[in-house]
């Protein structure tokens, strides 16, 4: 069975622990945090948990064994591989667990992989046995939502456009966005309303720069200016960190303009577009928009999801080449 993660918190607080569980999915903060309700709803004693986090293949006898092992004075035991890549040897050993599993057990296992793999044999046992679960990144609109709603229960108020300014800059990785709101909440201490002002301050931009910077420089296709913004990025950065922000920024960007073009097709007002789109602080938004067809915006975001699968499963790949040579490409005559 595969459900969602709301649907195995939910599990998880009337009660029900299944014999497996198998987590995937690119979010890896949001697992870890799975992981963290599962323990304080199982509320496991020291004799009945057994975390694993080294070599499953060095490991998997003594994994197997402390699954196997019945509770004590307790109705159930946990058992949790915390390592995500389970080599050859520990799935089989994993998958052959699984089909005559320990009722009283609950496994845990995670994985680095985006989805199970349909030839993956021990994502088939655990499915067969217990339950798989995704977690997928957040979208922009979910993670802008969620910040609003994390703020709220901290008792402060926050404006979309300082929600929005979180995730153009820092990405939907909850892991990163959650330290940066608390960096914002921290900052407007005791004002309970938290304005775009604060966010680009506890961000941390150089007053020369902005959230957006980035974003208009690749929608305005002007090339120099974009390579010298990634130079100055990766020399303050780790490259992956630049190099996914920045396509989240580009695809973000490009689908700005993809929509607005159709909405003034439609025949809205700019100014509800701006705010529909929430552009800000942009007096050339729709001038760039005009400037490119939509076959090429279409092309454009084609070509940022295929560089992107390519990094994610690629890891032979160099990140900076490889969104140098994309943004080339993007500035090129052609993409104009």
């Amino acid at each position: 069975m595969e459900l969602r993660p709301d649907e195995l918190l939910a599990e998880w607080k009337s009660g029900r622990f299944r014999c497996v569980y198998y987590l995937f999915g690119e979010e890896s903060a949001a697992k870890a945090e799975a992981v963290l309700q599962l323990k304080r709803l199982f509320n496991p004693d020291d004799f009945n948990l057994s975390e694993f986090s080294g070599d499953p293949n060095t490991e998997q006898s003594a994994i197997i064994t402390e699954a196997l092992t019945l509770p004590v004075f307790a109705q159930r035991r946990l058992v949790i591989v915390r390592n995500p890549k389970i080599p050859a040897d520990a799935r089989s050993a994993f998958a052959a667990y699984l089909r005559s599993a320990n009722l009283s057990t609950t496994l845990v296992l995670l994985s680095e992989d985006r989805r199970p793999d349909r030839n993956d044999s021990l994502a088939a046992a655990a499915a067969a046995a217990g339950a798989i679960c995704v977690f997928a990144p957040l979208t922009e609109e979910d993670a802008i939502k969620r910040i609003l709603a994390e703020a709220k229960r901290a008792g402060k108020t926050m404006t979309p456009e300082a929600a929005a300014a979180l995730v153009d800059e820092a990405g939907t990785d909850w892991g990163i966005l959650s330290g940066e709101l608390e960096k914002a909440l921290l900052y407007t201490g005791a004002c309970e309303h938290v304005a775009l002002e604060a966010v680009s301050a506890s961000l941390g931009f150089r007053k020369e720069s902005d959230p957006w910077a980035f974003e208009r420089l690749i929608s305005g296709r002007d090339l120099k200016p974009c390579l010298a913004h990634l130079r100055e990025a990766f020399a303050d950065s780790k490259p992956d960190e630049v190099v996914f922000r920045s396509l989240a920024q580009a695809r973000g960007a490009y689908l700005k303009q993809l929509k607005a073009k159709r909405m003034l097709k439609a025949g809205l007002a700019q100014r509800e577009i701006e705010s529909r789109l929430r552009v800000f602080r942009d007096n050339d938004f729709f001038g760039r928009a005009q400037r490119v067809s939509e076959a090429r915006l279409r092309r454009d975001l084609r070509r940022l999801l295929e560089v992107e699968t390519d990094l994610k499963s690629k890891a032979w790949l160099d990140v900076k080449i490889e969104l140098e040579r994309l943004v080339v490409e993007l500035c090129s005559p052609a993409c104009k």
